[in-house]
């Protein structure tokens, strides 16, 4: 279990995070909702140490990540940022550098087998030897899932993983971080702003609203009340052949 206990985190004297507390478990993928500011970002850098919170603590399993090495903790979290840069490395390597926390010499046959897998899990075998920057979005998306995946971590964070990408290529990455957290076994934390891709792909809901923890939990508290108090916009929610969508403005 993945336990975030009363972090808090300011710039520059200015807080960002304040006392924010919640729980993920292993094969769960849990959606991080709220308004530009409200700390999303921040969170996931001060869970991965990015940044380092003025107080509080991540537990994964009992273990304080906070005193972990890189290494151990590059075994334990795998992150996939915003953005990513392109380089002229082919997909196969870019994958293989999510075993680089394992490598004693360098790579084992136990390592090539993690990478053949994790491409066969984003259906990107047929593309191991072209180049990043030959890809679409969506294609370097994957890649980047695939390299997560490789590092066999207890938890993923993902930053905003659907931004800048078409509705396909949205829905497929998503479908494909809620297999990562179902089918691996990995908990998961996605910051995202598209509550119907959200509510869709997600297990539970941890709404943030000026750095705490407003509401946390699943689809039972994603209400036009909660959403009218978190977004100040007033949220239908409605069904949709058997599907929960909300329409903004209404």
């Amino acid at each position: 279990m993945i336990e975030v206990k009363d972090l808090h985190f300011s710039y520059g004297g200015r807080p960002i995070l304040q006392g924010v507390s919640f729980t993920v478990e292993q094969g769960e993928c849990v959606a991080v909702l709220g308004n530009n500011g409200a700390g999303k970002s921040t969170l996931v850098t001060c869970i991965n140490r990015i940044l380092r919170p003025q107080s509080g603590a991540v537990l994964v399993d009992g273990e304080d990540l906070g005193t972990m090495s890189r290494n151990a903790l590059a075994r334990t979290v795998s992150y996939v940022p915003q953005k990513n840069e392109l380089s002229h490395t082919t997909v196969y390597d870019a994958v293989l550098l999510g075993r680089k926390p394992y490598f004693r010499w360098g790579a084992s046959p136990d390592d090539y087998d993690v990478v053949e897998h994790a491409l066969d899990s984003v259906g990107l075998r047929d593309f191991r030897l072209r180049y990043l920057n030959e890809l679409s979005g969506g294609e370097i998306q994957k890649v980047m899932l695939a390299r997560a995946i490789a590092q066999e971590p207890k938890l993923m964070l993902l930053d905003e993983p659907t931004s800048n990408l078409d509705p396909r290529n949205q829905y497929e990455a998503m479908e494909l971080i809620r297999h990562c957290a179902h089918s691996h076994g990995i908990a998961v934390l996605v910051v995202i702003h598209d509550l119907n891709l959200a509510l869709r792909y997600c297990d539970r809901f941890l709404f943030l609203k000026d750095g705490v923890v407003y509401r946390c939990g699943g689809q039972e508290i994603v209400t036009e009340a909660l959403l009218q108090e978190v977004y100040g916009m007033p949220m239908a929610c409605r069904s949709v052949s058997g599907l929960r969508v909300v329409i903004p403005g209404i």
